[in-house]
Formats: C-alpha cells, structure tokens, sequence
C-alpha cells in the first residue's frame, strides 16, 4: 500500500503525545506500527493533559486536535464537559472520514458517541476497550446501577456494537461479547508494552540513586492510584514494612494519590516518595506493588503490572484471581485477595519473603519478557488482519 492507495485508519483518544500517559503512549506506539505496516494515520485528539504519568511517546500521523472543554477537578463538571468533548471527537473521526477508526474510551463514554454517530453512516470502526463505561462510573460509586440515566447508557452503549474489538485481556472480550450479545473479530492486546519506545530507549546499567542499600528488599508502588486501586493494600504496606529488611518507593498520581501522600505525615523512615521512575528503571525494585479492586474486573486492567514484568520484575498483587491480569502474569507473582483479611496477608508475606524467594521467581518466569514481547508483536499483526478483515466486509 502506497500513495493513494494506503488505507486511511484514524485512531481517537483524548490524549495523544507530547501529553504523558499510558494511554496517549499507547495510541503513539499502535499508530507507529501501523505506519510501518503501510497504512495511512490520522489522530483525533484534544488538548488535555493527564495530571501525572511517566509515559512518553512520540507524535506520529496525521494529527486532528480539537480544543479541550474543561481541565479543572470538579468531577461532576469533568463528566459533562467530557460528554461534549467525546461527541466533537467522534465527529471529527467522521469529517477525517478513514476507511476503519480505532475508537479508545478517553473521555469516558466515547464508546457510545461512537456507536451513536457512527452507526448512523455505517462508518467501520474498533473499540479498544481501554477501560470500559458507563460501567466504570458504577464501579467507582458515582452512580447506581439502578439509576435511569446509568440504566439508559448501558443499553445505548451496547445497542450498536463496533465491527471490531481490540481487548486487553479475554475475560474481558468475553465480556464486551455477552453485553454485545454478538460473537466479534478481536485483538488482545494487554496495556503496558510499547514496542517502538522502548526500541528508543537507551538501556540503564546504572543502579538509581534511591537504591542506596541493595541488601535490603525493595518495593515500589509506581503509578496511577485511581478509583480501581486499593488504598488500604499501600496504606498497609506502609505501616507494615520493616525499615531495618524493606524499603518502599513510591509515586503515585490519579483521583487518590493525595490520600497516600497525607497519610505518610512523618512516616520517612523506610520510605522514598519519588515524582517518577523511568520505566528502564522499573527493574531495580525487587518487588512491584499492584491491586485492582474486585468490582473494577473486566472494566480495566493495571498496566504497571504487565511493565514491570516486562522488565523483569516480579509483583505483590492485591486483587482476585479471576481476572486477565493476574491470569496472564500470575507465575511471576503473588497474590494478596482483596478481602477483609489484607493486613493479615500482607504481613504473614513480609515476615516469609526474602531475597532467596524473589530471586526463585524471577528465575522461574525469566521467559516471561520475551514472550510478553512476542505477543504483542502477535497482537499487532492480529489489529492489521483486523482492520483488512473489517475494510473488506460488506
């Protein structure tokens, strides 16, 4: 495919690089292999900026920014601006007019603007379900299931399904398919390897300046700390750690991270609170802490999980098993069930974990990061057979 004859796809998402988030660093790096695979690339985005992340990418395609609503924190404001925002996004996808759009789900309920307009034209597009609303706003106590206006976008959201799925994980396509109540092509695709940005990273041999006593266990809790986490499994981990055995790193941003941050109060010893750690970094925290609170299963996943892995770490992971991400990465990892019993489990782990133990894991999944690799390689020839498949079906 060359010229005028490449197929046009447009990915839209309200982030997009220079802004720093995972997501925007996700759309960066499908839209690059996209690219390489020959086709044409349009971005639909806002002007937004994500209030903490790491994340880097590089602004490739045809970019379409549209200016944000809203960028204060009211919530109640963010979610009406956001519902105004998604519609002008949508339908600047369809002025751009691609042969297939990728539709992600920032801001939330971009899914059913998308469906909404795009079914009215027979437009092609993928949902790449990122997160998953409105369900995400019941899971995080901003509504009841039961409420009408709740009942009338789950019904909406689902009443015109996409022409295609990219999913993180199959307990999730699964999912999507039953509340779609229609068998879909799909991609998965877990959240957290980036393929072309890491190939541009430089590779750091040099131990951090926060790792100063190597004989010690090393925990990190590094990133979002939104409504789908667990602040009582870092507030336990906090008071539970020894500083003369562990220490702990921390950065955390998103909806809770000022909870964390004012609970430390004089809580230094044994504890570092950092602004950022560059992900070529991630490998010199012995054990990575992640949770997902268990009425957040099948809405999102957390992506720091699938990095450190991918890394070479090992996790603590505070959640339930019958999730994607404890299914796809549990062999380098433990689990902590999110449960009334989290300070009895955290520490029964703390009192038996040891050097010994970590290095046991590690060696036992150290194919693990090549895999990860390899699959969203895979997961990526899958999204090109994908949009081929979808381009070409009556």
């Amino acid at each position: 495919m060359d010229g005028e004859d490449c197929m046009k796809i447009t990915i839209v998402n309200n982030y997009y690089p220079p802004n720093k988030s995972v997501i925007a660093e996700s759309a960066s790096d499908l839209a690059m292999q996209l690219e390489l695979d020959g086709f044409k690339v349009h971005i639909v985005h806002d002007d937004s900026d994500y209030a903490g992340g790491g994340a880097q990418g590089t602004q490739v395609g045809i970019c379409h920014p549209i200016k944000s609503v809203y960028s204060g924190k009211n919530k109640f404001i963010r979610l009406f601006s956001s519902q105004i925002e998604g519609r002008r996004l949508i339908k600047k996808a369809k002025e751009v007019n691609s042969d297939v759009t990728i539709v992600m789900t920032s801001p939330p309920l971009l899914n059913y603007w998308a469906g909404s307009l795009f079914s009215k034209s027979g437009h092609k597009w993928i949902y790449w379900t990122m997160d998953i609303y409105p369900e995400g706003f019941n899971s995080a106590g901003l509504i009841s299931e039961n409420n009408p206006i709740f009942k009338y976008f789950l019904k909406k959201s689902y009443q015109s399904p996409p022409n295609g799925l990219i999913a993180l994980g199959e307990i999730q396509a699964k999912y999507l398919e039953e509340k779609f109540d229609k068998k879909l092509p799909k991609a998965i695709l877990p959240c957290g390897i980036f393929l072309h940005q890491n190939k541009s990273q430089k590779s750091n041999n040099s131990t951090p300046s926060w790792k100063t006593e190597p004989n010690k266990i090393y925990f990190g809790y590094i990133g979002n700390l939104g409504e789908a986490h667990s602040v009582e499994f870092v507030k336990e981990m906090i008071d539970a750690i020894d500083p003369d055995k562990h220490h702990l790193i921390l950065v955390v941003y998103g909806s809770k991270a000022h909870i964390i941050k004012d609970y430390l109060h004089d809580k230094t010893q044994g504890i570092t609170l950092l602004n950022y750690v560059p992900r070529e970094d991630l490998k010199y925290i012995d054990v990575h802490l992640t949770s997902l609170k268990a009425n957040w299963v099948n809405i999102c996943v957390p992506s720091k999980m699938l990095s450190a892995v991918h890394q070479g770490s090992v996790f603590l992971f505070c959640g339930v098993e019958d999730c994607d991400s404890w299914q796809y990465l549990s062999e380098a990892g433990w689990l902590i069930q999110d449960n009334a019993e989290i300070k009895d489990q955290i520490q029964s782990f703390l009192k038996s974990v040891n050097h010994e133990m970590i290095a046991s894991k590690r060696e036992n999944c150290k194919e693990l990061p090549s895999t990860l690799y390899d699959n969203t390689v895979n997961a990526y020839r899958r999204i090109r057979e994908l949009v081929n498949e979808i381009q070409y079906t009556a």
